[in-house]
């Protein structure tokens, strides 16, 4: 029965993947259909590679939990639901909003496919992820031809350290790729044109909805900013269109910040314990505390008076934003990922100037005002919540994962970076 069902699934998976590439290659432009394959052999191969201990960690209580489901199949409802795992003696018992046993009880899930197999779990995931970021590059293609088609392409299919930790089993690989697809949907519902028929239109937003609560779940703290910015962008973009508010990026901005305030505010009011301020601001200085007990002897981040009040916070938020996009420096440390990340972050910082002289020059790119904004005050936001709880640099790395391409893509935007992508073979 079991692999029956496992053959089954990966038949289902291979036939839909199949018509999935040849709908993708056809609906692609030219300039851009060329990088599907290549991407989709990147994300596969680097997931494949070994990803730490997380990912074993993970994949040991995904087998477990499917493993219970095998042994009493009536009662999955209640195991999928629960936050309790064993595991013989060993038992894993969660906070059931934890994002560690979210992503478990998706890997329990996978191993019905996989036959509880690392690899085919990885490749799974990989997948996915390859999937959300190729769809919102071919989005952001289609409704902004101004822009640069490489900026996408290299931001988020190419650009090592995104690759390296959102692929494989790692919670990346699920937050980077939901997070990309629901924002190519909304996107799409934005700007572009509306979808064929009624129908269409209701799958769209049932598949938003979805992506919207995985990603929220996956790591609300990522998933907050982001639909709180998309749903500010909806708003501005609305009530400019109809006249409501005056053209020019500083009442974009204003309105952005209201916003996205309000947008918070109510999600603090429904939402309850896991995200009010008491329980951010805590769980912000818990993550502090126990980044700084597991990095002695390294290079890490540390802020002399931080306390876990909002107030406090506030006061270090700019700090740890820069931070997060500037640490490591480059001699910091001789290990090699500190090395690496080195050298990206002089890279970053180099495409951050160039962009701020190109702005300064009044040539900022071919993007809408406010769809730049709404990006821009998303990736600062998350800088300083990664800043704040995560003064280990090598887990600070990893998590900018999820937040650098967006980042890469608004820096990728002008003239100038044009021309440097079409010297790399990324034109268009």
């Amino acid at each position: 029965m079991k692999l029956f069902i496992a053959l089954l699934l990966n038949a289902l998976l291979l036939v839909g993947l199949a018509g999935w590439l040849r709908a993708e290659y056809r609906r692609a432009a030219p300039s851009l259909r060329r990088w599907l394959l290549p991407a989709l052999a990147l994300r596969l191969g680097t997931g494949l590679l070994p990803h730490g201990p997380d990912s074993r960690y993970m994949s040991f209580w995904g087998q477990a939990l499917t493993a219970q489901f095998w042994a009493r199949p009536r009662a999955a409802w209640a195991l999928w639901q629960g936050h309790e795992i064993h595991a013989g003696a060993q038992v894993l018992d969660s906070y059931q909003w934890s994002n560690t046993l979210f992503t478990i009880k998706i890997l329990g899930l996978l191993n019905l496919a996989s036959l509880s197999s690392e690899w085919l779990n990885s490749m799974y995931l990989s997948l996915f992820c390859l999937a959300g970021c190729w769809v919102l590059v071919r989005t952001l293609a289609r409704l902004f031809p101004a822009a640069p088609v490489g900026a996408g392409v290299l931001a988020f299919l190419l650009w090592p350290s995104v690759v390296w930790w959102a692929s494989g089993i790692t919670k990346e690989a699920l937050l980077l790729g939901s997070g990309a697809a629901l924002t190519a949907l909304f996107l799409n519902e934005l700007y572009g044109s509306p979808l064929g028929d009624w129908w269409a239109r209701l799958g769209s937003w049932l598949l938003l909805g979805l992506l919207a609560w995985l990603h929220l779940r996956l790591r609300y703290f990522f998933a907050l900013p982001l639909l709180g910015c998309l749903l500010a962008l909806a708003g501005t973009t609305l009530a400019t269109r109809r006249g409501w508010l005056p053209a020019g990026w500083r009442w974009q901005l204003l309105v952005l910040l209201g916003g996205a305030g309000l947008a918070g505010l109510l999600v603090v009011l429904v939402g309850g314990e896991p995200v009010s301020k008491v329980f951010v601001t805590s769980q912000l200085w818990q993550n502090y505390l126990h980044g700084l007990a597991t990095s002695a002897g390294r290079p890490h981040l540390v802020y002399a008076g931080l306390e876990p009040t909002l107030g406090s916070m506030a006061q270090y938020f700019p700090l740890a934003a820069f931070q997060a996009l500037a640490q490591p420096w480059l001699g910091e440390s001789a290990a090699p990922l500190y090395v690496v990340a080195g050298i990206e972050n002089l890279l970053l910082i180099g495409l951050l100037a160039v962009a701020g002289w190109r702005v300064a020059r009044g040539r900022p790119g071919h993007l809408p005002a406010g769809l730049v904004l709404a990006l821009l005050l998303y990736s600062v936001v998350l800088a300083g919540l990664i800043g704040l709880s995560t003064p280990n640099l090598g887990t600070l790395h990893r998590y900018r994962a999820v937040l650098l391409p967006w980042l890469l893509w608004l820096l990728l935007q002008s003239d100038y970076a044009r021309r440097l992508l079409r010297r790399l073979g990324l034109a268009g």
